[in-house]
């Protein structure tokens, strides 16, 4: 797959079941999905590797955080930028550096 934004202009499949085909539901934009899937990861293996070193469940909370706006069409970078210091702050200067600049690309 290229690395490109994807777009779906009209109704989307199965959008218009029992409406005698007239509704639209409008255009659904899927963005950089590759982007997106780079930061889960790193955050699912960030999550992990604080799971076995059994840190606060402070700083899992704002990987969680860091994960649900990763998830967002679009991410806030005052709230990102935040919990990455938050984390930095932690001890995690290192992985903290490519985790921000795999969030520079969603934004």
């Amino acid at each position: 797959m290229k690395d490109k934004n994807f777009e779906i202009k009209g109704p989307v499949i199965g959008s218009n079941i029992g409406t005698s085909g007239k509704a639209r539901t409008g255009n659904v934009h899927i963005g950089q999905l590759r982007d997106v899937a780079a930061v889960v990861r790193l955050l699912d293996e960030l999550r992990e590797e604080l799971n076995a070193a059994q840190v606060p469940t402070s700083t899992i909370e704002a990987v969680d955080d860091l994960r649900a706006e990763a998830h967002r069409p679009q991410p806030r970078r005052d709230v990102t930028n935040h919990l990455l210091e938050k984390l930095t702050d932690r001890g995690l200067g290192e992985k903290m550096k490519d985790l921000a600049a795999a969030f520079d690309t969603l934004f």
